[in-house]
Order: structure tokens, then C-alpha cells, then sequence
């Protein structure tokens, strides 16, 4: 187990198959399987996230943060960490919903959360999204006709809006589809290194992750 499960009696870690996820639901077969997001690479990609917030936007209380694919939910839970207005989950399997549900309400027991988590068990395609300002967050969890048409929404909402879109993407595969679209212009994109109790507990050995932060414009056809 990972350390930040035991320490705080928890399941979030593990990698499970694209095949280990099977549901019987629509998009099934676009998932890519489940890791987690290291502990330590977490709070170093929210706190470059919001260095590249421009001043007028920079208060993190005004934004709901939303997990793509939550899988057991662990970003979830760091994220509650930080004051965003809203914490929310969205996962098409409903056992790892179940996980991270499960997750959530020790998590509540144990520390100081400083947001409300919130697990919906449903299709992302199917997803409403919240009101803006939104920081939304993938660790790659399907593919890229999927990522396709959540981005198609997300820019719909951001035209619609007044305020920001955003999105952390870890491991960032179908990063191409994001901006080839015209509507996100890349923020940055960084090697985040691990701590040595993350290396140690990496299901694939790694010592960092990729990790690319993205805007979402409403006006696409003035980007260059």
C-alpha cells in the first residue's frame, strides 16, 4: 500500500487494466485503466496552476474543482486541501466510486478538509458542468475522441461564461486533441518530480510525472 493510504486508512493507490474496469457502460471501452496521481506531484502542479492565474482570477475560493475519472479518488482528496468552492468526482465505474466514496468519508474523519467532496457515480460525457470558474483535472483516464467531446463542452461553457477554464493533465496523452481544437492554449508543460516515498510506491517505477496545464478561450478564432 502507499503511504499516504496507510497513514491515513485509506484505498486509493494500485493500477487496475482497462480490462479490470469493464461495467457494461457506453464507453466502457475508452477507458485507459486506473493509477493515481503521486501525493507530492499533486500540490506541485496546483501550485504552478495558480502562478499562471491572472490577477483578476487568482482566488482559488471561486473555483470548483472537478476530477475527470476519479477512479478511488485521491486527488479528490488532496485537493480538498486547498479552498476550492466545490470538490467533485465524476467515475463511470461504480465500485471505484464506491471506493472513493468510501475514502471520503474517512478522509472527512481524520483531517480538516477545507472543501466538500462531492462522488457522482456517472458517464463524464453525461457530466453538467458547474458554474465558472472550473479547474478540471485528468490523469489520462480515457481516450482521445472522449477527451474530444468533453473539450467541445468545456469551451461551449467557457464561451457562455465570464470566467475561467482550466485544466491539470496528468500524463497528459491526448494533450494534441486539447489544443488542436483551437479553444485551449497550453499554460505549461513539466516534468514534476516524485518524492522518494512516491518513487518507491509508483506502480510503474517512475521518479516523475508529465503533467501539462491548459486555459480554455471563448473566443477560439482569436488565439494564433
Amino acid at each position: 500500500m502507499h503511504p499516504f493510504d496507510l497513514k491515513y486508512g485509506i484505498d486509493t493507490g494500485g493500477y487496475l487494466r482497462p480490462d479490470d474496469l469493464r461495467s457494461g457502460q457506453k464507453h466502457d471501452s475508452m477507458n485507459n485503466g486506473y493509477s493515481a496521481v503521486a501525493p507530492s506531484v499533486f500540490p506541485e502542479a496546483c501550485r504552478r496552476w495558480r502562478e499562471a492565474l491572472p490577477s483578476s482570477a487568482a482566488r482559488v475560493e471561486a473555483y470548483t474543482f472537478v476530477d475527470v475519472g476519479a477512479g478511488k479518488g485521491r486527488a479528490l482528496l488532496l485537493a480538498a486541501e486547498l479552498p476550492f468552492r466545490k470538490v467533485i468526482g465524476v467515475e463511470l465505474n461504480e465500485e471505484l466510486a464506491r471506493i472513493a466514496q468510501r475514502s471520503v468519508t474517512r478522509w472527512g474523519r481524520v483531517t480538516r478538509t477545507r472543501a466538500k467532496i462531492r462522488i457522482l457515480h456517472q458517464d463524464a460525457a453525461r457530466f453538467r458542468w458547474p458554474r465558472t470558474p472550473l479547474l478540471v483535472y485528468l490523469n489520462n483516464p480515457f481516450d482521445c475522441a472522449l477527451v474530444e467531446q468533453m473539450a467541445a463542452g468545456l469551451a461551449d461553457l467557457a464561451a457562455s461564461r465570464s470566467g475561467l477554464v482550466d485544466v491539470i493533465y496528468v500524463n497528459p496523452g491526448c494533450a494534441d486533441t486539447l489544443t488542436s481544437q483551437r479553444a485551449f492554449k497550453l499554460l505549461w508543460n513539466a516534468q514534476i518530480q516524485m518524492d522518494e516515498a512516491d518513487q518507491q510506491a509508483d506502480p510503474y517505477g517512475a521518479a516523475s510525472d508529465r503533467v501539462a496545464a491548459f486555459r480554455c478561450c471563448a473566443k477560439r478564432l482569436e488565439l494564433p
